[in-house]
């Protein structure tokens, strides 16, 4: 199966009729209509009877077998009012939209505003040798867990800590820990917190104390794969044993794949260091976690990097699921891939150990990242490549250039230059008014620079490109 369906939180393609919808995906519907107001200014368009695609299609669709087998999708529309730009938002107001915005409708976009980057710490030195064992895992619930039951998985998390504990888990795509863990005898081990994101954390109840915990919302999907905003979960423990404290971050990071969502993957990264920044205190020692729908193609693990040293990442995707931490590469004493026990992604663990005494400086430890580099290598289709939202490419005049119609998701824009040799890079629109449809523009020179974009359009490489790129960036901090 094609990897850009299997890491969807639904693995459905076109209609909504055959969507296994969850808990997260039913909440982002709501929250995208809360969020459309009327607007005056940026890219949109009213499709009209006489422009025949893939959004009239759409239209026809809701009209004639959305709405009559399920009205509920409809909320406050009225079929016998309703004009066409009312059918029309509701075919782009969708987890996977064929139609532009229409222009009375616009999209909240204030998580593009780049915050600032925060300078993170060193973490304190400890008097007493410790050891932290970490596990970070998709659970793929609405299919593992919702059809299948969900055993594998918790199995899984049972024998791999064993016989050494886990200190702590993250855990994404988790709508109810107890499913989890109480099946094998693990709910009085660990207390569990599970969000309204479909993430879930827990920590060691005989190792840890609880000193506070929380979440904040860090980014949001592109609106080509839109099932809602993405948060950070986080708590702060203290160790019984040695009184050292813990700044825990799990993440579930936003679609599409290598794209940080609708503000790009340099927002996100600085709205996770920002969160541990404001929630965490010097000295803690820092531990982020999650499938962050990112590998390093993207912005989001590169602008990372400079910050904490990635300890860990999975071959799923290219390697999304990922573990970052302000202890350096040497106080890593173990890393493991445990297989995917049933999901479509693979537990990963690490084992953090520190000597008493020690004093770490992670600035200066950074190591280049070279296992996400190669998990990238092996990227299967649009896992790939590099995605920009927002962003407009400019080229220098001249070159090999070639246009695709009708393509309603970056992702497929980048696929389709993948399959030309000559492809360098990439600009998708979704709303193009000289053919009146999204395009896809293929390009067979490097991109100059940039031109400001919006939201319904975005730029990237293909996967030979965002390689070469990633290895530049892995060696430039």
């Amino acid at each position: 199966a094609d990897a850009a369906a299997l890491d969807d939180e639904c693995d459905a393609e076109g209609g909504r009729g055959d969507c296994a919808v969850n808990a997260l995906q039913l909440r982002a519907r709501g929250g995208a209509r809360a969020a459309a107001e009327v607007d005056s200014e940026g890219a949109c368009h009213d499709v009209k009877d006489d422009e025949p695609g893939p959004c009239l299609n759409a239209i026809n669709w809701a009209k004639n077998v959305g709405y009559p087998q399920h009205p509920e999708w409809y909320e406050g529309l009225t079929p016998a009012t309703a004009t066409n730009g009312d059918w029309q938002y509701f075919s782009w107001n969708t987890s996977h939209p064929t139609c532009p915005r229409p222009c009375n409708k616009k999209w909240d976009d204030q998580w593009c505003k780049l915050p600032t980057v925060p300078k993170l710490w060193e973490p304190a030195p400890v008097t007493t040798p410790v050891r932290i064992k970490i596990l970070s895992y998709n659970l793929f619930w609405w299919n593992l867990f919702s059809i299948r039951g969900g055993f594998s998985a918790g199995a899984l998390i049972k024998s791999s800590g064993e016989p050494e504990l886990y200190d702590v888990m993250g855990l994404q795509e988790c709508e109810d820990p107890a499913k989890v863990f109480g099946p094998h005898g693990l709910a009085g081990v660990y207390t569990a917190f599970n969000t309204s994101k479909a993430t879930c954390m827990a920590y060691r109840n005989d190792a840890w104390k609880l000193i506070d915990h929380g979440e904040r919302e860090v980014a949001m999907d592109m609106r080509t794969e839109y099932y809602g905003r993405r948060s950070a979960q986080w708590m702060r423990l203290q160790h019984k044993k040695t009184g050292l404290f813990l700044f825990f971050v799990n993440h579930h990071g936003p679609l599409s794949v290598n794209s940080g969502g609708a503000c790009g993957g340099q927002n996100t990264a600085h709205n996770l260091l920002q969160t541990m920044h404001e929630n965490g205190k010097p000295g803690d020692i820092i531990v982020l976690v999650g499938d962050f729908n990112a590998n390093a193609a993207s912005k989001t693990v590169q602008a990372l990097w400079p910050h904490l040293t990635q300890i860990y990442n999975s071959v799923s995707f290219g390697g999304v699921d990922n573990m970052f931490s302000n202890v350096p590469r040497a106080g890593v004493a173990e890393t493991l891939d445990l297989g995917s026990g049933g999901s479509d992604h693979h537990a990963i663990s690490a084992v953090l150990a520190l000597p008493a005494g020690s004093t770490v400086n992670a600035a200066a430890s950074l190591a280049e990242p070279v296992l996400s580099v190669d998990s990238l290598k092996n990227a299967g289709g649009a896992d790939g490549c590099m995605i920009e939202p927002g962003e407009m490419y400019t080229y220098a005049p001249g070159g090999w250039t070639s246009f695709a119609h009708n393509i309603v998701d970056p992702r497929a824009c980048c696929n389709a230059c993948q399959g030309h040799a000559e492809c360098k890079a990439w600009t998708w629109e979704e709303w193009n008014t000289g053919i009146k449809g999204p395009l896809c523009t293929m390009r067979g020179v490097a991109p100059s620079g940039t031109a400001p974009g919006n939201g319904t359009v975005a730029s990237g490489l293909p996967k030979g490109a965002a390689v070469y790129e990633t290895l530049k960036a892995s060696k430039s901090f």
